[in-house]
């Protein structure tokens, strides 16, 4: 805690309060991309342990070719938009907001096994998972302060450890190493063999309890692990020498502002730069020392594969070049049609880069396709009442779960 409190002295308050950037721009500028690859899983959430999504193949014909029977219950009527289903092979991994996790067969169009760790314990709560696939091993925290191991063969427990506190973020995996943080945002690593502590870090508590989830981003090669805390503090920690190499303060210099209404999106780690949204802008941060590349006012969901594009909740598109920040073109979707309104499709939720164009998802259950060098919108369609979770890709085709709990694939 010493060395913390010293870090923390030396720690740098790096954004100031700045007018919402909200300007359309169009520019004239050659956007070199790579093609497109056939991803076969998704292991993970944000995809990849450095929560970079690259430029995927999809077959772009737009075409309902599954939809499962429904799978769990959602009695509580909730939508968690921050889950992703993780998929291996032909197995598909979700749970339900009763703590029912499945895996179910895409090929035999059946559940595998399903398994249920809570039986009769917080009867009456929704559980908010966070699930990893490693190895043989499916890692599954929740909101109670629960962690566990369960064989991603046949549902069966292997071990479950009790830390007390909600873990409010997701998990990242490197060898033994499981990463997360929890509600009072202590930083945990946490062995995969037998669920027992390896590392704990205790960072600044946050005075207010949110729904806000923390994140967590690694780069496996210099064996560092980024992560953002809900009391506004990201931290560069190297999980080998078990030495922190920076942490800045993510507040601005406005003292009335409250701390404890921070945001954050997932922290993307790429060709050393952090890239993040809090509650006040975007931004990229050199990820040797933390400095300042560079800020956008903007809040807004973050696409970072071979290039680099924000979406805020209603509908304000920006295509921005990745070392610089410079905005290539930006485009307010819901002004361009009039049949196409932010009260009919609610939030994006989610934007993809699939076959040259820039995927959206919305909750109200809408998928939305534009021009990826222009912002274009291309096409859009309603496909379900609400979407469950966040859509994953694999082999061209999309999956995502909508509000009745089943699962629905487009070609």
């Amino acid at each position: 805690m010493r060395k913390i409190a010293k870090q923390r002295e030396n720690a740098k308050i790096i954004f100031s309060t700045k007018k919402k950037f909200d300007l359309e721009v169009n520019t004239k500028a050659k956007i070199n991309f790579e093609k497109p690859s056939l991803n076969k899983n998704w292991k993970e959430q944000n995809f990849s342990s450095s929560n970079v999504v690259p430029h995927l193949e999809y077959n772009n014909k737009n075409e309902l070719v599954f939809k499962s029977n429904k799978i769990g219950k959602n009695k509580f009527n909730i939508k968690n938009l921050d889950f992703e289903p993780i998929l291996e092979k032909n197995t598909i991994f979700l749970y339900d907001p009763h703590g029912t996790i499945f895996s179910y067969g895409l090929k035999e169009k059946k559940i595998n096994w399903k398994y249920n760790f809570y039986k009769k314990r917080f009867r009456n709560s929704p559980k908010d998972l966070n699930i990893s696939i490693e190895n043989e091993n499916l890692i599954v925290s929740d909101n109670f302060g629960y962690i566990y191991n369960l064989n991603k063969n046949n549902g069966k427990i292997k071990w479950a450890k009790n830390y007390n506190v909600p873990f409010k973020s997701n998990i990242k995996i490197d060898n033994d190493n499981i990463f997360l943080i929890n509600q009072d945002n202590k930083f945990y690593i946490i062995s995969v063999k037998n669920g027992k502590q390896i590392l704990d870090l205790e960072t600044f508590p946050s005075l207010l309890k949110t729904n806000t989830k923390t994140n967590v981003s690694l780069d496996k090669i210099k064996k560092n692990v980024y992560f953002v805390t809900s009391s506004s503090e990201i931290y560069s920690l190297n999980y080998k020498n078990r030495n922190i190499n920076w942490l800045f303060s993510l507040t601005t210099g406005n003292t009335d502002q409250q701390v404890d209404l921070f945001f954050s999106s997932p922290i993307v780690y790429k060709q050393n730069q952090i890239i993040s949204s809090n509650a006040i802008s975007t931004f990229s941060m050199n990820s040797n020392d933390g400095r300042l590349n560079w800020e956008i006012p903007v809040v807004s969901n973050i696409l970072v594969g071979d290039n680099f594009c924000l979406s805020s909740k209603d509908g304000f598109i920006l295509n921005i070049e990745q070392k610089t920040g410079k905005i290539i073109w930006s485009k307010k979707i819901f002004t361009k049609l009039k049949k196409l309104s932010y009260k009919k499709t609610g939030d994006i939720t989610s934007i993809l880069f699939l076959s040259n164009k820039l995927f959206l998802t919305t909750e109200n259950g809408y998928f939305i396709f534009l021009n990826f060098e222009t912002g274009k919108i291309i096409s859009y369609t309603k496909v379900a009442k609400g979407f469950l979770t966040k859509p994953i890709v694999k082999d061209g085709q999309i999956f995502i779960i909508d509000t009745k709990m089943r699962i629905l694939q487009f070609n």
